[in-house]
């Protein structure tokens, strides 16, 4: 895959936060050295996904810690909107884009 590397923003974090666009939290996750064609390759990149997603979601914009129940709701939109963004990604990836 040409896919070099994948931008996590937590967009359900403007939301859930009341913060401008700007301020969201986001991770880069590394793909280039995963084989996506296969399961095993497939696998790491949820594991790298799920990690950068705790990792953007533990804080809001301001730097003050999320509660509990404030970073699950922003883990799951998040991962829900970044397996929205990889399917994109990936099918235009599959037409050649």
């Amino acid at each position: 895959m040409k896919i070099h590397s994948l931008i996590l923003a937590a967009a359900a974090a403007a939301t859930v936060f009341a913060t401008p666009a700007m301020a969201r939290p986001a991770a880069f996750v590394k793909v280039t050295d995963l084989q996506l064609t296969t399961a095993e390759g497939q696998a790491e990149l949820q594991k790298r996904l799920n990690k950068a997603a705790h990792k953007v979601c533990l804080y809001d914009s301001r730097g003050q810690l999320n509660t509990p129940a404030q970073e699950s709701a922003c883990f799951r939109q998040t991962r829900k909107d970044v397996q929205v963004l990889v399917a994109e990604l990936t099918s235009k990836e599959k037409l050649g884009g």
